[in-house]
């Protein structure tokens, strides 16, 4: 698998951890735009981090009814059955990144040091797709003694 783009995943702080532990495998989401097999994704902890603190692979992405993914990832969503259902509530479809190669930064990299990637950054609300070359100043930033 070759890594084919980057991009900046928003993540509550808890989720983000898990992934970065590796206690959670899978990234559950109600919609998501555009995304490749091999994609590294950026995950910003939102606030109160609010920072880049590691990376993650998109190893696979499961599409199906709600139910159909809790039985067979629930047990990689980190989170249990009574939050899993009132956030897919009124939705046909639940999408899953599943993830490998979990890695924590060296060095969190908060958002004025992401502003420097690019003019105006703000962090994004589900994901954004980063260039080679931002992606390039940031691994930079985040594993700078690596």
């Amino acid at each position: 698998m070759t890594r084919e783009s980057d991009a900046i995943i928003s993540i509550h702080p808890r989720h983000a951890n898990a992934i970065l532990d590796g206690a959670k495998t899978i990234e559950l989401r109600r919609r998501i735009p555009a995304l490749s097999i091999g994609t590294r994704l950026w995950i910003y902890a939102t606030r109160p981090v609010g920072a880049v603190i590691g990376t993650a692979t998109v190893e696979r992405i499961v599409r199906g009814e709600p139910e159909e993914i809790w039985l067979e990832f629930g047990d990689q969503t980190g989170i249990a059955r009574i939050d899993f259902d009132p956030y897919f509530d009124g939705v046909d479809q639940a999408i899953g990144l599943l993830l490998v190669n979990a890695r924590r930064s060296i060095e969190h990299v908060e958002i004025e040091q992401l502003r420097c990637l690019r003019d105006g950054f703000h962090p994004p609300q589900v994901m954004m797709a980063i260039s080679s070359r931002e992606a390039q100043l940031l691994h930079r930033m985040a594993y700078a003694n690596v």
